[in-house]
């Protein structure tokens, strides 16, 4: 290929392109050469698909850093575009957790850390990456260095947008919201991203990540993130980076201390004899409506106890966040950082003790099924099953149009104030409009119900969500669906919600 590089063999292939593994004949050294083929799309989207080419090569050649990948060369023959880089001795993010596992919190650290470096210098370059994502980091075999590739949609914040028609450029599992909902972008988007990929290297998958692509978009833009269980000392710092408000999003500076901290903790103290620290008034577990700390709150408490009190302080973190908890929730579900019962929560009728003490499950109706998050209901026959979680399954219809979700979880506090906080989040969304959010009753217990419009990939969709307390825990029945089929669609629904037994 241009008199100068041998193909040697393909290492990766893409929607965009193909990568190879090359040899620079002149300068005798190994290069990647990845290779973008203009033929067989229409002459606008080659237009496009070559100056996103180009920008990419542009992009990377402005940036000097040990955590970006380098650019070599540009070479331009008509059908085909070829970015020759360096080549890295390693493996992607996403083959490393797909081969040997996912990763624990110090190295998972480590690698935010090389990412957060790379993210700095790209910022101040005045770039976005807008595509960060497991398959583009790459880590040397010896652990040493993670590198930041593959800058192919990536936005110099001087020129203007591109966007190939009828696509969807990039990987909706790691998009912020803000680029889902058509709003502005900034560095603020890439912290998401980068958040999303070190939740992905703790647990293997995006913490958004559903079996298909509508509801992997709603869970962008109206839900909690599934943080992973073992998150542990990074749990504070990833809530803070997936905040769905971009103002409210963690900063590098936040990002980078916390990190630095778990990927390289202090040596232990020795043992002194001395008076116990004074003791931390912590936040209360479940409040009634959690507030939400802005940057400057975070740093501080992050700044605050030094050392020694790191614990105590993400503690508070943790209780001042909305969603902080150990599972992710669907759109407008509570908290999940105590186990504590909900104000409402009501004894159940349906179960009674046995003579030995233990509980006798319910009757269930005609056609209901058990799942794992303890309750029962029947379901469409014919509809394809997704289990998102042991609590949470959804069904969708074989046309697509309509899906059904039920989870359980631990209440966190008062329903109706966590829906609230929930709803106005969810102006974010594209054409996001309220038509209901009030108490209401199920079955005989207090409920909310929250109805609202909203918009994704120029489709619209309507939503009915809802949720009740019970033994500390709160479920939800919910669904979404095409507005055009809305008669078949409530009466699906209100069949699946009468068919509902907690168990």
């Amino acid at each position: 290929m241009a008199g100068r590089y041998r193909l040697v063999a393909s290492i990766g292939e893409g929607g965009m392109g193909r990568v190879w593994r090359a040899v620079d004949e002149m300068l005798d050294r190994l290069v990647a050469v990845k290779e973008m083929r203009m033929d067989g799309i229409d002459v606008e989207d080659s237009r496009t698909r070559r100056e996103r080419t180009l920008r990419e090569a542009r992009a990377t050649a402005r940036i000097d850093h040990p955590h970006v990948v380098r650019v070599y060369d540009v070479v331009d023959e008509g059908e085909r575009l070829w970015i020759v880089m360096e080549l890295v001795a390693g493996r992607s993010l996403e083959r490393i957790t797909a081969e040997t596992g996912p990763l624990g919190p110090r190295e998972t650290a480590r690698i935010g850390l090389g990412l957060a470096a790379a993210l700095r210098q790209v910022h101040a370059r005045g770039v976005l990456h807008r595509d960060i994502k497991p398959g583009n980091v790459l880590v040397e075999d010896a652990g040493q260095r993670v590198v930041l590739t593959d800058f192919g949609i990536a936005a110099l914040q001087d020129a203007k947008a591109l966007t190939i028609v009828g696509m969807l450029v990039g990987s909706p599992d790691y998009m912020a919201p803000e680029r889902i909902a058509g709003r502005p972008q900034g560095p603020p988007s890439d912290i998401w991203s980068l958040g999303a990929t070190l939740c992905a290297a703790l647990a293997g998958h995006s913490p958004f990540s559903r079996e298909t692509t509508l509801a992997t978009l709603h869970a962008v833009l109206y839900e909690e993130p599934q943080l992973p269980a073992q998150a542990g000392p990074l749990r504070e710092i990833l809530a803070a980076s997936l905040e769905k408000e971009p103002t409210l999003r963690a900063g590098l500076a936040d990002l980078e201390s916390a990190l630095r901290l778990v990927a390289d903790p202090p040596p232990p103290v020795a043992h002194r004899e001395e008076p116990p620290p004074p003791t931390l008034i912590r936040a209360p577990a479940t409040p009634a409506a959690p507030p939400r700390a802005g940057p400057r709150r975070r740093t501080a408490l992050m700044a605050a106890g030094g050392v020694v009190a790191v614990a105590t302080v993400v503690g508070i973190v943790l209780a001042s966040l909305p969603g902080g908890g150990d599972e992710g929730n669907r759109a407008g579900s509570s908290p999940t950082a105590s186990g504590n019962a909900s104000p409402h929560t009501a004894v159940s009728p349906s179960v009674s003790p046995t003579v030995e003490g233990t509980a006798r499950p319910p009757s269930l109706p005609p056609g209901a099924h058990q799942e794992a998050g303890g309750y029962a209901w029947a379901t469409p026959k014919g509809w394809r099953r997704d289990v998102q979680t042991g609590a949470e399954v959804h069904y969708t219809a074989p046309d697509g149009r309509q899906e059904l979700a039920a989870k359980s979880s631990l209440s966190g506090g008062d329903l109706m104030e966590t829906w609230r906080t929930s709803e106005q989040n969810a102006h974010q969304g594209e054409d996001y409009r309220k038509i209901r959010l009030a108490e209401t009753t199920f079955d005989g217990r207090p409920a909310v119900v929250w109805e609202y419009t909203f918009t994704l990939q120029g489709a619209p969709w309507h939503a009915r969500l809802l949720g009740f307390d019970e033994d500390g825990k709160t479920y939800q029945i919910n669904t979404w669906y095409r507005p055009d089929i809305e008669t078949s669609a409530v009466r699906t629904y209100e069949k699946v919600k009468d068919s509902f037994t907690v168990l």
